[in-house]
């Protein structure tokens, strides 16, 4: 059981009501440290410049997959409003922008392995999504997305990827940005893709697979403040990946990613996370009814 996660690792400046920090980040690396608390197996592709400052974060992962580039590293400035809606102050692909297909070794990919696809500009995805099937057509294939790659020429590429994937992961803005509907029953209706998955924060998730659609709630709201709500999104697609791989069921996979991106949202980065670790999706479910302190005797159905 083996999860490979693509894509960006990179330096912030991140900027709260809570104050600011310099920090690791980038969409794969949470997803990835996400994913880790839940399945051992985790492999890191990217590529980072010599300047990283982080490496001892990196260290965790096979650096097989971790390549270092003379061009400086990815690298964002963030700000959050009241209301942690972000402004990206400056945003410089550097190094990430030399990730690439043949990086992934043939050997971590079979029946047994879910490569994710983290943000990417969509033609890189598609790509690496073709790549991946012509060597090892039983990976299963995770994507997720971004808004800013949503733009007019790229439509018709992201549609082509939400239909080879075999999970496509976005947001509610994206899905209607995707699809130019308004109604998001209409626009989840319309995607093509063979699991279609909705995020909407604390709300939980629609999930569609065959056609049919269903909600699937999140969690109650977690106990303590929300200091940094950077790499949330990532976060969740590392405990949804993760949790299905465990169980094998969308609502339990749903629960996972909902607790650990809300678990996230409570300190800077993925500090919260980073010695996190939990055998299944019931042993993180437990973990957080401990931290409610709930008096009233439930069960772990009663979550999921």
């Amino acid at each position: 059981m083996r999860i490979v996660v693509v894509g960006h690792v990179s330096m912030d400046k991140v900027m709260t009501v809570k104050g600011e920090n310099r920090q690791p980040g980038g969409a794969a690396l949470y997803t990835a440290i996400a994913a880790k608390t839940l399945v051992r197996d985790v492999d890191l592709v990217t590529c980072i410049g010599k300047d990283y400052a982080y490496m001892d974060i990196l260290r965790d992962f096979n650096p097989r997959g971790i390549s270092v580039s003379s061009r400086p590293s990815t690298s964002f400035t963030i700000k959050y409003d009241e209301d942690w809606k972000a402004d990206y102050l400056d945003v410089k692909i550097g190094a990430g922008m030399y990730i690439k297909h043949s990086q992934i070794p043939i050997s971590w990919l079979g029946n047994e392995t879910v490569l994710h696809l983290a943000p990417m500009p969509p033609q890189k995805v598609l790509r690496i999504i073709d790549f991946i099937r012509s060597v090892s057509p039983k990976t299963l294939i995770s994507v997720n997305t971004w808004i800013g790659y949503i733009r007019k020429g790229a439509l018709s590429v992201l549609r082509e990827i939400a239909r080879k994937a075999d999970f496509f992961v976005l947001n509610e803005a994206e899905i209607r940005a995707l699809t130019g509907l308004k109604s998001l029953p209409r626009a989840v209706a319309k995607l093509e893709a063979k699991t279609l998955i909705t995020t909407l924060g604390e709300l939980g998730a629609i999930a569609k697979r065959n056609g049919d659609m269903t909600l699937i709630p999140a969690l109650t709201r977690l106990p303590g403040e929300t200091v940094d709500v950077t790499g949330a999104g990532d976060v969740w697609c590392g405990g949804f990946i993760a949790g299905y791989m465990l169980s094998g069921d969308l609502n339990k996979a749903v629960v996972s990613g909902s607790i650990l991106a809300g678990l996230k949202c409570r300190d800077w980065y993925f500090k919260a996370l980073s010695k996190l670790r939990f055998n299944s999706v019931e042993s993180l479910i437990k973990y957080i009814i401990g931290l409610r302190g709930d008096t009233k005797q439930r069960k772990i159905t009663s979550y999921t």
